[in-house]
């Protein structure tokens, strides 16, 4: 196998990991299922990945770095600190309004897993960290006198808005952590 088919099966299996984890959730999915929605062979899987334990590693790993992306976009979105936060709020509108919204998926890998894989809690709090330092850096740029503060509330208002926004299956409550956002923001 050349390095590209085995990147390619690595992808496969990825996405359909990833899609299916995040759909129906980590201990609901098998192994089988994983292979047939990738189209490979069980052992191209095992190659690349010697447990289900390692692909879930690899699945959070890569939906870490998206999350990373999302911070990207949201400060490419906005031209001052205030409204590159605000636009993380943004996006989380616009993805909750997605059909397929289930929230954020290092967040349900570490409900859904609990202590069984200690890497999904660890990627959770990696991309949490991420998000908190995201908003910190934009509120110091800003001038606020406290930014790691701000940040912190920040990160509760949308990590909650999220959670919400599952349970409701609705947008509005990102919308409302929006407004309460800008309320924030606008106080400091």
């Amino acid at each position: 196998m050349s390095d590209q088919q085995g990147a390619s099966a690595v992808d496969k299996l990825l996405d359909a990991a990833s899609r299916l984890f995040y759909t129906r959730g980590v201990p609901n999915v098998g192994i089988n299922e994983i292979i047939a929605r990738a189209g490979v062979a069980r052992m191209t899987l095992y190659h690349h990945f010697p447990s289900k334990d390692a692909l879930v590693k690899a699945v959070l790993e890569r939906r870490k770095a998206e999350r990373g992306e999302w911070l990207n976009r949201a400060a490419n979105r906005a031209t001052t600190p205030e409204g590159q936060i605000l636009a993380v709020f943004e996006l989380l509108i616009e993805w909750a309004q997605t059909p397929d919204f289930r929230g954020c998926p290092l967040v349900a890998a570490t409900v859904e897993l609990g202590g069984q894989l200690n890497a999904a809690r660890a990627y959770a709090q990696a991309h949490q960290d991420a998000t908190t330092a995201f908003f910190a850096a934009r509120a110091a740029e800003a001038g606020v006198a406290k930014p790691s503060e701000l940040a912190d509330e920040l990160l509760v208002l949308v990590e909650g808005a999220a959670i919400a926004s599952l349970v409701r299956g609705s947008a509005q409550p990102a919308v409302s952590a929006l407004a309460a956002a800008k309320r924030l923001v606008a106080a400091r």
